[in-house]
């Protein structure tokens, strides 16, 4: 009885040791890659804006958190840019980024795509 109790341990052990290692999530799939393009530069190169979405947050201290997703196009390459701003309670700047990134394939295909 006690050796079937630890072999039994032992096989589960196993098989969580094959299942753990087995179910890493890929890095390498996203489909939007970084660019180092602004605003301006897509526009220049005759890029459309074709959706634009904005949010705000206002925290607990006063901060207004402004978030911009603006999806720029041109025949089939397509943009996304993401402006983030922090204000304070008198409307001024605080912090402010931007980034735009280019719809491309994965870099490996993900489970069952």
């Amino acid at each position: 009885m006690v050796k079937k109790k630890i072999i039994m341990r032992l096989f589960l052990i196993i098989i969580f040791i094959f299942y753990n290692t087995s179910i890493f999530a890929e890095v390498d799939t996203d489909q939007w890659q970084d660019s180092n393009l602004t605003y301006k530069d897509l526009i220049d190169q005759g890029f459309e804006v074709k959706a634009y979405d904005i949010n705000t947050i206002t925290t607990d201290v006063g901060l207004i958190l402004v978030f911009f997703v603006t999806v720029l196009q041109k025949e089939k390459e397509v943009y996304e840019c993401q402006e983030y701003q922090t204000f304070d309670g008198n409307m001024k700047t605080l912090d402010m980024s931007v980034v735009c990134r280019e719809l491309t394939q994965p870099y490996k295909r993900g489970v069952n795509t």
